[in-house]
């Protein structure tokens, strides 16, 4: 959807970290965006080396900014930050052209 933003988060886990406590945050996190106006979609991957990638879309970036300045999430965000991650960055996208969908018969 031309106008869509992408949120593309790349992460590193510290090592150590409580991963039954990083999940259930994760849990919450996702209960709460999923039922924002304008979210559309999440969906994480993890790399063989431990790098964890998680894609978000958003229709637009006011859902975006929704989600970001949610008291519950910046919350989650500073803890992120203070006990889960080693390393990271976030790339905020915006859709310019799309192509699809097709299939191929």
């Amino acid at each position: 959807m031309i106008g869509e933003v992408v949120v593309i988060g790349s992460l590193n886990l510290r090592d150590g970290v409580q991963i039954e406590e990083y999940d259930r945050l994760g849990e919450r996190m996702y209960n709460i965006v999923s039922g924002l106006p304008g979210f559309l979609s999440v969906k994480s991957f993890k790399a063989d080396d431990g790098e964890e990638l998680t894609v978000f879309r958003f229709a637009s970036e006011e859902a975006l900014e929704a989600w970001r300045t949610h008291p519950e999430h910046v919350e989650a965000m500073k803890r992120g930050h203070a006990e889960f991650y080693a390393s990271g960055r976030l790339q905020i996208c915006k859709v310019i052209r799309e192509v699809g969908p097709f299939e191929h018969a």
